[in-house]
């Protein structure tokens, strides 16, 4: 499946780099959505290693995981045009259900793809979050033909593509995970460990620590199998 996408102006504009200041700002839209996720010391990891480590608990989110950050801080930026049109986004899981959990706290309506093996709890919660103002497309056997239906969506409607990674708008909201840990420490922390999928919090969170905190090292971890 191929899309057409020269006849729409949804898909994001090539945009300037990512700034610390572009994060902040996002920390100031995402306010008052997205919870400020505590960070706790787990003494059992600290004695394992020798070191003080600290676990920034994004699993309490509403949604369970960081991605409505991303989701919210992009659909907040959108124009009155472009939201009247819809939002689309694709899928296997996660990223969809921050993307529900802003449509309906924005009260905007959005259509979901996702792959047709996407387990029953994941599609629960998608519609749980986003309740009416949601539509969810199951279909294809893998997540790059819910993707590829997602820019046919795009091409077709008009509807604005709000990515999982791959839009600084994303990667400034994903990056106020760092603004928090470095608000919430007494101290710049030495390392910070960031799980890799699509590449968007690594590179938020990069972004920000580098001029914020430039002497703390930042490590992307990814399961071996991960594909390259």
């Amino acid at each position: 499946m191929t899309a057409d996408l020269s006849k729409s102006s949804r898909v994001s504009p090539p945009a300037a780099p990512l700034t610390a200041a572009d994060i902040d700002e996002a920390a100031k839209r995402i306010s008052g959505v997205v919870t400020r996720s505590p960070l706790q010391f787990n003494e059992r990891l600290s004695e394992a290693t020798g070191a003080n480590v600290y676990l920034k608990r994004e699993d309490l989110q509403a949604v369970r995981s960081y991605k409505v950050r991303g989701a919210f801080n992009l659909m907040a930026q959108l124009s009155p045009e472009e939201l009247a049109a819809g939002v689309v986004c694709s899928s296997a899981g996660n990223h969809a259900q921050g993307f529900a959990m802003a449509c309906r706290s924005m009260r905007i309506h959005g259509r979901v793809y996702v792959p047709a093996k996407t387990p029953k709890q994941k599609r629960d919660r998608i519609r749980y979050h986003g309740r009416e103002f949601i539509e969810l497309i199951a279909g294809g056997s893998t997540y790059d033909l819910a993707a590829a239906a997602a820019l046919e969506d795009v091409a077709r409607t008009g509807a604005t593509l709000v990515p999982p990674y791959d839009d600084v708008r994303t990667m400034a909201g994903q990056g106020t995970i760092a603004a928090e840990i470095l608000e919430q420490l007494d101290e710049e922390p030495d390392l910070v460990i960031v799980p890799v999928g699509g590449g968007g919090c690594i590179a938020g969170i990069t972004t920000y620590l580098a001029e914020r905190a430039s002497g703390t090292s930042v490590l992307g971890v990814e399961p071996a199998g991960a594909a390259r």
